[in-house]
């Protein structure tokens, strides 16, 4: 359970950085959808190398996969509610912009879950 929790927080931790960092952007850097899906895409993957050095700390094969849904998880849940207050937490962003960031931070979640999955099953 302690490893976990370990991960949850290093996740919420990272979560808030890469929030962080996409609310301090400038206006003219995400005026386009091109730049919201590049910039997101950026911070998502800098997640995705994280989650992967995290991974690098000796976990035992039967707990990588829960460790790393215990990494998601909170993330998952926290860029719900960034698509539902938007305007409010990345003011930033073009109004319009929500519903293509909610689409892919959550597409790069599953990809981390997915790249997870296939990592951990059984050869």
């Amino acid at each position: 359970m302690r490893l976990y929790l370990w991960f949850l927080l290093r996740g919420s931790f990272v979560w808030a950085v890469s929030t962080l960092i996409l609310r301090l952007l400038p206006e003219d850097w995400v005026d386009r959808p091109a730049w919201t899906l590049l910039i997101t895409g950026g911070i998502s993957g800098a997640g995705l190398v994280i989650a992967t050095l995290i991974f690098l700390r000796k976990v035992e094969d039967r707990h990588q996969l829960p460790a790393l849904v215990s990494f998601v998880a909170p993330q998952m849940v926290l860029d719900a509610g960034v698509v539902v207050a938007f305007t409010d937490i990345l003011p930033n962003f073009p109004p319009g912009h929500a519903p293509l960031f909610g689409a892919f931070v959550l597409w790069c979640y599953a990809v981390m879950v997915m790249t997870a999955v296939v990592a951990t099953r059984p050869r």
